[in-house]
């Protein structure tokens, strides 16, 4: 079963290899952002940080969305939700850390956003797998 989640999903199989290569980048670039965000969240600067159990929470998060991105058989999900946790992140910069610090992380979310998003679209066929 196990096992399993290492194979080569079904949209990888029809992937010619230089496809295969080209998104297993966007995968581990997509892991970086993820394991970066887990390493440090929100501006030190905050008024009204966020509890540490939010911070916590995000930053696990973020290491298991990374471990679905790397997983062949679990890409899709694990794409799609470091997507949704990008535009989260942004609407929490904004709304929490100020409009100034989410204008200073603002190439790398929606950088990370746009890897993500393009990995997941790409997979999208293996929802129904």
């Amino acid at each position: 079963m196990m096992a399993n989640l290492f194979l080569p999903n079904p949209t990888m199989q029809k992937d010619t290899p230089a496809l295969r290569a080209f998104y297993w980048i966007l995968a581990l670039l997509t892991v970086g952002a993820q394991v970066l965000c887990a390493l440090g969240s929100g501006s030190p600067d905050t008024a009204n940080p966020m509890p540490d159990w939010a911070n916590t929470t995000a930053n696990m998060l973020n290491l298991i969305i990374a471990v679905l991105v790397l997983l062949p058989r679990t890409r899709v999900w694990g794409a799609l939700a470091a997507a949704l946790m990008m535009i989260l992140s942004m609407v929490t910069n904004v709304m929490v850390d100020g409009f100034d610090y989410f204008l200073t992380v603002l190439a790398f979310d929606l950088a990370a956003f746009a890897v993500a998003a393009a990995l997941a679209w790409h997979h999208r066929a293996d929802l129904g797998a």
